[in-house]
This record gives C-alpha cells, structure tokens and sequence, in this order.
C-alpha cells in the first residue's frame, strides 16, 4: 500500500517557497524577474529577494540572535505592537517594509540590534517555515485597516458622501449642525503645506456664537462687507444687494448654503490679500456632499431655492480659485445635471429663485463654451415659448422667510421697481444667452463634421439658429435701447442709478451680439463674413469703447465680447481689443476699481495665438483645440 505523501514534500524533499518576499507576504504568483518582479513594478512596491544562503546552513545554526528560537511567542507579540507604532511611515508607502517585519529578531532585553533593521542575516535558510511572509501577510491586513480609519475623511469625498462622511447626515430645510467653533490660528502651519488637503476635518462654529472669535465668524462679517461676486456673464451688482441679505436669512437653517458661504468668502479673502485660501476645499466638499444628501428623494420648492444658492456660491469660488478646490467634484461640470433635473419647476420662478436659477444656468453656458463635458441642455435654448402667454407663477413657498420677522427684500418697493425696469432686459439677456447651447452643440467636438451630409444637416440648424435670433432682437423689450441715452433717465430715476442701469443694458447687447460672430464662426467658417458679423463686431468695439472711458478697465463680462470680436476685427481694432485685455489682466490693489477677471491672462494669450495661426493660415482656428495644445488645463473660463 502506497504511503501518501505529506503535503509540499516531494521525492527532492521539502518544496522551496520561490519569488519575491513582497508577493510572498501578499500570496500572489511571482515570476521572479530579478531584481524587479513585474507584479511589484506594476503596484509599485518594494520589491526584496531573500538573499542567498550557504550550502548545508539552517535555521538551527543561527548564532547570532538566539531569541529567534528561544522566545517566539514573545517576538511575534513584539511585532504587532511595533506595527502600531510605525503607522505614520506605512501611509506613506503601500508596501511591507520588509526591514520592519524583522522585528521577529528583538532580542531578550526588548531592544533591537542595529544591523537587524537593515539587513536579513545571510545565513539563515526559510524554506521549512516562513516566518516572514506569516507576519507579512497579517501585518499588511493590520496596515491597510489602519489606513482606512486614518483615510477615511479623504474616501467620503470620492465615494457615496451621504453614506460615510463624519457628522453628514441627510439634510433638509430644517437641519443645522452645530460644533465647536474653529480658530484657523492653530492649525494655519498645517494648512500652509496641505492647502488642497482632503483628509483635514473641519469643525463649524455656532451661526449664533458670541464674541466672533471663530475664524467663521469673521468669514461671515466678511461677507456681509464685501462687493458682488465677479460673475463673468453679466453684472449683478444691482440685484446683489437683495439677494445677499436672502443668502445670509437661508444659511442660518440650512447647512449647505452655509458651508458654501464660508467657501466663497475664504476664496475671496485670500484672493483679495494675496494669500492661500485656508478652509476653502473643507467648506466646498462638505458643501457638495450635503447637496447631494439634500437632492435625493423629493425635494420641496424652499429646498430648492437653497440649493441653487449653495451651487452658485460653489461654482463662483471655483471661478476664482484653482480646480484643486473641488477635488474631481465640480459644479462648473456637473452643476447642469440639477438644471435638467428640475428645469420643469424652476422655468416659471421669480424673485430670488428666478435670479439663483438663471445665474447658475448662465455660469453652466461659460461653463459649456469652455469644454465641460455632458448634455449641452439644447432645449434650454429654444424661444418659442417666449410668444406665449407666461403663467404667473408667485414666489416658491417660504421663497425669502426671515425668521426676525424683518421683511422680505424681493417684496420692497425698491426692488419691486427694479424689477420693472430691468427685469424683462435681463430675462431678455438670459434667453439670448441659452441660444449658445444650440451653438455649441453642432461645432466639431459635439457632432461628426466633415462630410456633404453633415455640413449640410449643420447649415440648416445654423439657419434656424440665427432666424431665432434675428427674431429675439426684434422682440426685445424696449427698455434695453436706453443703454445709450442714461441723460433721458435723469428725469425719473437719480444720475448714479441711470448711469448703472445704461452701463449694465450695454453688456446685454454686446453679449447678444457676439452670438452671431459665434454662429458664423462655429458653421459659416468657409464662407465670407456678413453684414450682420461685421456689423456685430464694430458695434461691440463701440460699446467698450464707452465702457473703457470709466474708472478702472472694462467690465468683466465685456471680456467674452472683445475676445470673439478680436478674432474677426481689423488690425487697428485688434490693437486697441489688446491694449484692454492687457489692463483688464493688470493686478489692481484698489477695492474701488472693479474686480479682474480670473482668466484674462490666458485669454490675452489665447487671443494672440488664435490669430497669429489664423493669419498665417488664412483659415479660422478652432479655440477648444488651440487650448488644449498651449494650456495644461484647457478648461478657460472666458
């Protein structure tokens, strides 16, 4: 009868444990490339050989550390509370340290000689029992727990925020969170060397706390001193004064609109003193998370309102600062998900959910001529339904409620006569500007160009386009046509006022007519420009003109004008678009002066590229493709 064998034992004796001790503590399959396997090149560990060892030499004829098999119960004890220890230098490599693991030979008085944490003893022979991969093996399991605990801030971010971020629970109108208030002054080294750190847990102080000792209440006072946000598509100055107040009533209950406050206002502050921000990238990841707790399920109309806040203040401080805010999560890429998602809802608004609404839907047409990826939202752009009779929708239910029982700002007298006067320019502006959806959809990088058909299919959708607009403009609210003659308002409204309301009705219509030059660009490329692009162009370069001769440079939502007119303008017109641009780039110390646009050092150079090759080429060029080849990030923000 034949005696089975033992297991690993074969006619040669004993199986020898080959490859890497990195994929040996791992239980993998190692091919043995020396002095690199390709399993460690490929996880990029550490990858260790067991050196060779003598001819005839074992475990028993070690000599020199004689604890090893005297004591190990003992050793093995001693290395997994030395694992704990060494926790801070295994974050900050994946692999088993395989210097580390030599622990097992700690000698009897507790203390470990020298030479045992560089190098393995040469004479020792592991092939009877590992030891090293044993200890390997489950210290590595102890490791990566340890990891996972110390990470696990950094993790919510990435995963399902709701489900596993510290202290966030679903939200609603009604929740707010109070902790201990934050002082920025004891941390301020740390955050000087990880400013875009993810894994810095952030502590919120009471809206109601005294004193105002905590770093968030001063943001808060900050807020409420400083100018509008530079909003890039048009000025908000006139309208800001109303919705400040509303943004600062809401954010008391609510904690998004609050975490997105404090954003906004930290970005500010060190963009305005020259400084890194501090608690920003918290504040706008603890924000996104709350809104995302916030939007599933039903959502009531006062939640909403709220919530387009919060995303607005979100995307502006993204505006201003660097993307390393967001961490992967922007809401300059995805904040047009929430415009699909309750479009329906939000159409007929007014007061301060019409202003939240359509700021971030015209922040979302910047954001879709830069390159953001996803639905361009075409049917935000169809007109039709502006011959149609309008419902008239009041306010969403506790649209602006102030719990001091103070009144509402969007019922005021002041505002209501505000909104008589501007309020059809500006919905005006704001379907003019949605038509550039439909623009953006049929250039070459959001539909197949080249062919017969497809030039074809392209031209009749840029004839519809421009029909559109031709009938937009012909249906514009008269009011707009003041913007040249704010002498013919000084019987009804003060000098300051007038002036405001022309220069603001001035940025409408050069906005409105860089569609066209935009349309012709994108689908009449290969035919010669028409009356209605040169004309288009000489009238946006007479706007400006009368806007450069105010304090300061020009207006930043002139910037987008100016840069599409410079592409199509003459030599001397050139010159004059970038002699502005260059004093629009300019760092102003002032507070007085109006503020610079964040990008309008990249768009001057972008300028002077794109017709530099157009000069050259006697053919247009195409903005998206030239960012990509002169920026490390194309996503310019014009």
């Amino acid at each position: 009868m034949e005696v089975p064998k033992a297991r690993g034992v074969g006619r040669s004796g004993p199986r020898r444990r080959t490859g890497c001790l990195t994929c040996r503590a791992r239980k993998v399959r190692c091919d043995e490339s020396k002095p690199h396997c390709s399993n460690c090149d490929r996880l990029r560990l550490r990858c260790v050989y067991k050196p060779p060892t003598a001819p005839g030499t074992g475990w028993a004829r070690d000599t020199t550390s004689p604890s090893n098999t005297a004591h190990p119960t003992s050793a093995i004890t001693a290395s997994a509370s030395a694992s704990a220890s060494a926790s801070a230098s295994a974050s900050a490599s994946r692999s088993p340290d395989i210097n580390f693991f030599s622990t097992v030979l700690r000698s009897d008085d507790g203390t470990i000689p020298a030479p045992a944490l560089r190098e393995l003893p040469p004479d020792q022979d592991y092939s009877e029992f590992d030891m090293l991969g044993f200890m390997g093996g489950i210290t590595s399991e102890l490791e990566q727990k340890h990891l996972d605990l110390t990470t696990g801030l950094a993790a919510t971010f990435t995963a399902s925020p709701a489900q596993s971020l510290p202290g966030i629970v679903p939200m609603d109108e009604t929740h707010f969170d109070r902790r201990t208030p934050l002082s920025p002054d004891a941390v301020s080294v740390l955050l000087e060397g990880s400013i875009g750190s993810s894994d810095v847990a952030t502590t919120r102080g009471s809206w109601s706390d005294s004193g105002g000792s905590s770093y968030e209440d001063q943001l808060l006072q900050y807020f409420v001193r400083i100018g509008p946000p530079a909003a890039l598509f048009a000025p908000v100055s006139m309208e800001w004064k109303y919705v400040r107040p509303a943004l600062l009533a809401h954010a008391r209950d609510f904690s998004p609109l609050q975490n997105a406050l404090f954003c906004y206002a930290d970005v500010h502050k060190a963009m305005v003193e020259g400084k890194r921000w501090h608690w920003a990238p918290t504040y706008y990841r603890v924000s996104g998370a709350e809104i995302q707790a916030c939007l599933r399920g039903e959502v009531s109309e006062s939640t909403l309102v709220k919530i387009f806040g919060a995303v607005f203040l979100l995307m502006i401080s993204e505006l201003l600062s660097s993307p390393e805010i967001c961490a992967g999560t922007s809401y300059l890429h995805s904040g047009y998900l929430i415009l699909r998602r309750f479009y329906a809802r939000t159409r007929h608004w007014t007061g301060l959910g019409h202003l939240l609404v359509s700021w971030v839907s015209l922040l979302d047409v910047k954001s879709l001529i830069a390159g953001r990826e996803g639905d361009p939202l075409i049917e935000l752009g169809d007109i039709e339904h502006i011959s149609k009779p309008q419902p008239q929708t009041p306010h969403p239910p506790d649209d602006c409620k102030e719990d001091d029982g103070t009144e509402d700002p969007f019922r005021t007298p002041s505002y209501l006569v505000h909104e008589a006067i501007v309020g059809p320019a500006f919905r005006f502006f704001v379907q003019a500007q949605q038509v550039v959806r439909r623009i953006v959809s049929i250039d070459l990088h959001h539909r197949s160009r080249g062919t017969l058909s497809d030039e074809f299919e392209v031209l009749q959708i840029a004839h519809k386009v421009g029909a559109d607009l031709e009938s937009l403009w012909h249906r514009r609210p008269p009011v707009i046509d003041v913007y040249s003659r704010p002498e013919a308002l000084s019987e009804t409204l003060c000098t300051p006022i007038a002036l405001e309301i022309c220069r603001t009705f001035r940025q409408y219509v050069a906005n409105f007519l860089t569609n066209f030059i935009y349309l012709h660009r994108v689908a009449f490329a290969i035919y010669p420009r028409t009356a209605r692009v040169n004309g288009a162009v000489n009238q946006i370069v007479q706007l400006a003109t009368v806007e450069s001769t105010g304090p300061g440079h020009l207006p930043i939502s002139l910037l987008w004008p100016i840069f599409v007119a410079g592409l199509e303008a003459t030599g001397e017109q050139r010159k004059w678009i970038v002699s502005e641009m260059q004093r629009m780039a300019a760092k102003e110390a002032d507070e007085a002066l109006p503020a610079s646009h964040p990008s309008a050092e990249r768009v001057l150079v972008l300028l002077e590229e794109m017709t530099r090759r157009q000069d050259a080429s006697r053919t247009w060029a195409d903005s998206k493709c030239v960012r990509r080849e002169i920026f490390p990030d194309f996503f310019v923000v014009i």
